[in-house]
């Protein structure tokens, strides 16, 4: 359809329909809650939109080699799983040591549905990080922009406004939202920087995915494992969007910026998909 798009083009068009999906979610849906959940799947609607439909390079298999799915990238997972682990576990000790929050015991329904809820989380995840670090990520990097991590990692971050201010009950419902937004905004540019490094030095999407995992049920564990009397001020402080956290992922950014190993021996550079001429094989 439109097979000579430029990568920022690309990059646009991709946006504007994860995001549009996003706000019609958010406006409509009656559970803010649900639509949280289900805005999850509009960045995968968007690749197929653009991959199969935009610039059809979705037909052929090399088109989808960018994304970074064909390499599982193992050796990146452990890091994956240690790194938001660690940078909860320091939000959650400032917390505790505040007195903010005391220790709460699940009930045995919650920790089975926690259980039940990591592939389910797993599965989700993957339907939005392939639209972010699988597809946009590369695109801006291939643009020539200095910073394109923190530059995803933002517009991933904005992507989350429909939900914070149209969905009932949808996200970041504690706390002074003038406040816990922009903090909110920055951890997420923050954490772009770091999930990109994990996207560019692994040459694929699934330790990311599984970084995103780690983050999101740590963080469903600790607020099912703890009680507060001061919802707002644990809200500033730790979780996603307190000072804390952003502190701890800012840290983890600086160092992850400081370190660009050339991608392993047999990975495909995250170019943008271009066209494959008439009787060239497709690898």
């Amino acid at each position: 359809m439109f097979t000579n798009l430029s990568a920022t083009a690309r990059a646009v068009t991709f946006y504007v329909m994860a995001f549009t999906m996003c706000v019609v979610l958010a406006l409509t849906w009656p559970n803010g809650e649900a639509a949280a959940v289900f805005a999850m799947v509009t960045p995968l609607l968007s690749v197929l939109v653009m991959q199969l439909v935009v610039t059809r390079d979705g037909w052929r298999r090399s088109g989808w080699t960018p994304l970074g799915l064909g390499r599982l990238g193992t050796r990146r997972w452990p890091v994956a799983v240690v790194t938001p682990v660690s940078v909860l576990l320091v939000s959650e000790a400032v917390l505790r040591l505040t007195g903010l929050t005391g220790w709460h015991l699940p009930a045995g329904a919650d920790s089975v549905a926690m259980l039940v809820d990591l592939p389910v989380m797993l599965v989700f995840v993957f339907f939005e990080e392939i639209g972010w670090r699988g597809y946009l990520g590369p695109l801006l990097a291939s643009t020539g922009r200095r910073v394109p991590h923190l530059l995803t990692g933002l517009l991933h971050g904005i992507w989350h406004l429909p939900l914070v201010f149209f969905a009932t009950g949808g996200y970041l419902t504690e706390g002074n939202r003038w406040i816990i937004v922009p903090v909110f905004l920055a951890v997420l540019t923050c954490a772009g920087q770091v999930y990109g490094w994990l996207r560019e030095v692994s040459g694929s999407v699934y330790p990311v995915v599984i970084m995103h995992t780690a983050f999101n049920m740590g963080l469903t564990v600790a607020v099912a494992s703890t009680a507060t009397d001061s919802p707002d001020a644990v809200a500033a402080l730790g979780r996603e969007a307190g000072v804390v956290t952003l502190v701890a992922v800012a840290a983890a950014a600086l160092w992850t910026s400081t370190r660009r190993p050339p991608a392993p021996v047999g990975t495909t550079p995250t170019t943008v998909p271009t066209a494959t001429p008439v009787g060239a094989p497709v690898r």
